[in-house]
C-alpha cells in the first residue's frame, strides 16, 4: 500500500527521519530484488527496471515485459546467510520462554523459525526490529501467578525497518536509551460503504509505560493527527529491540547486500536484452530481389514451407536468408557471465568452490565474508539477549536469569564442508596417536559432519563411560598355552645330586 501522509512534518506522527528517508530507494530495491520483481502481483516491478523504449510500440513492450526472466541469486544468497546464522541454542532461558518456545510469536512460530525471518530481514534490509509485548490482560489476572493460570505470557512481534519511521535516543553512562519510537502499520478497517474494509495506516508511539496510537485526517487541506487510544506498559523502557547487520546503533546501518541487489537489477536488463536479441534474430530474414509484381504494382505475399516455391526473373532474380553474424550474441553472452561471477563473489557460491581459481584466492574472499558474517552473529547474540531480558520482565521472571542466558551461536559458521577423504586423514591421524578424539569430534562438528547441537565434552564422557563398562577379553586356551610354554624352564637344585 502507497501511503500519502507527509513525511517531512515533524509536528505529525508521520515524520520520517533523515537518514530513513535517504535508505528509501535501497529498501525498495532490496524488496523488489526479494521478491522476485512482483511486489504487488503479476509482475508489477519489471517495469521499473526494465523501461520502454523509445518509439516501441505498447504490444512489443508488454511482449518483451513478458518474456524477460528475473534469476533468484539476491534471495537465495540471502537465504543462505540466513540460514547460517539459525543454528543456535536457548541457554538458561526463562520458563515462560522456554514453555512457550514453539509459539513465540502468538502466529505458530517456533523461535527458530521467528529468529529466521529475522536474519532473513537483517541481512537484506540492514536490520529489522523486535518487539516484545504481553497478552492482554483477562478479568482473573490481577498478578504473576494468575497470569501463568490463565495462560498469558510475553510475545514477539517482528517489525521492518522501513515501518518504524521516527526515533529519538539518549545516552547514560555510555549506554543508548530508546526515549521514542514510532511505529506504522497498516490495519484493515471496515468500509462504511459496503462489507468489505479498506487499508488505513495507524502510528504507535512507544513510549517507557507508555503506547499511544495515532491515525492522520484530511480536513481543509491541512493533515490532523488524531489519537485513538493509549496503553499503559509495565516497562520503564522501550519494549524495542533492534538488530543491525552492521553495527548495534538504534536504527543504523547500511544494507551489505547493496551491491548483489544492484547487480542482479543489471543481470536481469542484460538477460532481457539478450532474450530479445535470440528472439529476433532465431529465424533467418529471407530476402529476394526481382520479385514479380501483380496488377496492383506490389510483389507477391511470400509463403514458405516445404510444399512451396519462389518463382523469380531469370536475369537478376535472387533469393536468400540472411542470418546475423553472432558477434552480438557473443558479447552479450560474454558479459551476462561476467556479471553472474561479480554476483558469486558476492553471494556464497564461492565458499563452496564455485569460479575459484587459487587456494589463495578462495582464502581471501572467505575472509571477507567470514569478517562479515562475524558481526551478524555479535549483533544477534546482543540483541536476542535484550529480547529474552524483556521478556523476563513482562513475565516477572528476571530473578531466574543468569549471566549466561541468551543463546549459544558459533561463530565459525562458513567452515568448508569436510569431504569423506578429510575424514578418512582425521581418523588415520587419531589412529596413529596424532590427534586426539576431542579433536576430532570438534573438527567433524566444524566440518559439518556431526550435529551443531552436539557437546563434545559430553560426548566424551559418554565414550568414556562405555569404554570402562566394557570387560576385558579374556584369554584364549592358546593363548594361555602358549604363555606357559615361552616361561623359563624351573631349575630342581637336588636333581644331579
Amino acid at each position: 500500500m502507497q501511503v500519502v501522509h507527509p513525511i517531512n512534518d515533524p509536528a505529525l506522527v508521520s515524520y520520517h527521519r533523515p537518514e530513513l528517508i535517504g535508505l528509501m530507494p535501497s529498501l525498495e530495491l532490496a524488496l523488489d530484488c526479494w521478491n522476485l520483481l512482483d511486489t504487488s502481483g503479476r509482475g508489477s516491478a519489471k517495469a521499473k527496471y526494465l523501461l520502454q523504449e523509445p518509439a516501441e510500440p505498447k504490444k512489443a513492450y508488454e511482449a518483451r515485459l513478458h518474456r524477460s526472466t528475473y534469476t533468484p541469486i539476491y534471495r537465495d544468497s540471502i537465504r543462505a546467510y540466513a540460514g547460517l546464522l539459525n543454528r543456535f541454542q536457548l541457554v538458561d532461558a526463562p520458563a515462560s520462554l522456554a514453555n512457550n518456545e514453539n509459539n513465540v510469536d502468538l502466529q505458530g512460530s517456533s523461535i527458530h523459525s521467528f529468529w529466521n525471518r529475522c536474519d532473513e530481514h537483517a541481512i537484506r534490509d540492514g536490520g529489522v526490529y523486535v518487539m516484545v509485548d504481553m497478552m492482554p490482560e483477562s478479568n482473573s489476572t490481577t498478578n504473576f501467578i494468575d497470569q501463568q493460570k490463565d495462560g498469558r505470557h510475553p510475545y514477539l512481534i517482528m517489525i521492518e525497518r522501513k515501518d518504524v519511521i521516527n526515533w529519538s535516543v539518549e545516552y547514560k553512562g555510555g549506554k543508548e536509551y530508546v526515549y521514542h519510537a514510532t511505529v506504522r502499520q497498516i490495519k484493515s478497517v471496515p468500509d462504511p460503504s459496503g462489507y468489505g474494509v479498506k487499508l488505513e495506516p495507524h502510528y504507535y508511539v512507544l513510549r517507557p509505560n507508555l503506547v499511544e496510537e495515532y491515525r492522520l485526517e484530511k480536513k481543509d487541506g491541512k493533515w490532523l493527527q488524531v489519537q485513538v487510544g493509549s496503553i499503559a506498559t509495565t516497562l520503564p523502557i522501550v519494549p524495542l529491540v533492534w538488530y543491525g547487520a552492521s553495527t548495534s546503533k538504534f536504527g543504523q546501518g547500511d544494507l551489505p547486500m547493496n551491491g548483489l541487489a544492484e547487480l542482479s537489477i543489471q543481470h536481469y536488463q542484460m538477460r532481457s536484452d539478450l532474450n530479445e536479441l535470440l528472439h529476433k534474430c532465431a529465424m533467418p530474414v529471407p530476402v529476394r530481389k526481382g520479385a514479380p509484381t501483380g496488377v496492383d504494382g506490389r510483389p507477391a505475399p511470400l509463403v514458405l514451407g516445404p510444399n512451396t516455391a519462389v518463382d523469380l526473373p531469370a536475369e537478376g532474380g535472387e533469393f536468400t536468408f540472411a542470418e546475423p553474424t553472432g558477434r552480438s550474441i557473443e558479447r552479450h553472452q560474454a558479459e551476462i557471465t561476467h556479471i553472474e561471477g561479480l554476483m558469486d563473489r558476492s553471494g556464497l557460491n564461492f565458499l563452496y568452490g564455485a569460479n575459484i581459481k587459487t587456494a589463495t584466492e578462495a582464502s581471501l574472499r572467505a575472509s571477507q565474508v567470514a569478517s562479515q558474517v562475524a558481526s551478524i552473529v555479535r549483533n544477534k547474540i546482543s540483541s536476542f539477549n535484550t529480547v529474552m531480558r524483556l521478556w523476563a520482565a513482562y513475565a516477572g521472571e528476571l530473578a531466574s536469569l543468569t549471566v549466561e542466558s541468551g543463546i549459544s551461536l558459533n561463530d565459525s559458521l562458513i567452515n568448508r564442508p569436510i569431504d569423506p577423504s578429510g575424514i578418512a586423514q582425521m581418523v588415520n591421524l587419531h589412529n596413529a596417536g596424532l590427534l586426539s578424539k576431542s579433536t576430532v569430534l570438534s573438527e567433524l562438528q566444524r566440518g559439518g559432519v556431526l550435529d551443531p547441537d552436539l557437546k563434545v565434552k559430553e560426548e566424551m564422557d559418554r565414550i568414556d563411560e562405555e569404554e570402562a563398562s566394557i570387560p576385558p577379553p579374556v584369554p584364549t586356551q592358546n593363548t594361555r598355552t602358549t604363555a606357559r610354554n615361552t616361561e623359563p624352564p624351573t631349575v630342581n637344585p637336588l636333581a644331579n645330586q
